[in-house]
């Protein structure tokens, strides 16, 4: 595995996860499909997943992200009676499946990155 010893700072491995490229070398994609992700980067060659359950935390955050949306939409919304029940439920429901299928893809990422920041590879 060849890698190389450029520093790699917490703000750089961050727009590396935003851009959901290898936090090791900033170019290979971290993803070949819509949630399938590469076992290795195509680039660096680097394993993505460095251990069994390794993405629980991206999980856990793509969990609270989604939690703090929805209160910060749902509970005001709600507070202020402008709507009704049944458009609140479909509010509700739209953002319980809706945005952790969004986040699934940046949270697995920027994990990838914090993890990085933390538990940097050696070279």
């Amino acid at each position: 595995m060849s890698m190389t010893s450029k520093p790699r700072g917490p703000l750089l491995l961050f727009f590396r996860g935003l851009r959901q490229r290898c936090p090791v070398c900033g170019e290979g994609k971290i993803f070949k499909g819509v949630f399938k992700t590469y076992e290795r980067c195509p680039s660096c060659n680097f394993v993505y997943e460095r251990e069994e359950g390794y993405y629980t935390g991206a999980m856990a955050l793509n969990l609270v992200i989604t939690e703090l949306i929805i209160v910060i939409v749902a509970v005001p919304v709600a507070a202020s009676q402008a709507v009704s029940i049944p458009i609140m439920a479909l509010i509700g429901g739209v953002l319980c499946l809706g945005m952790p299928l969004l986040g699934y893809r940046p949270s697995k990422s920027l994990w990838m990155s914090f993890d990085h920041v933390i538990h940097p590879v050696d070279d």
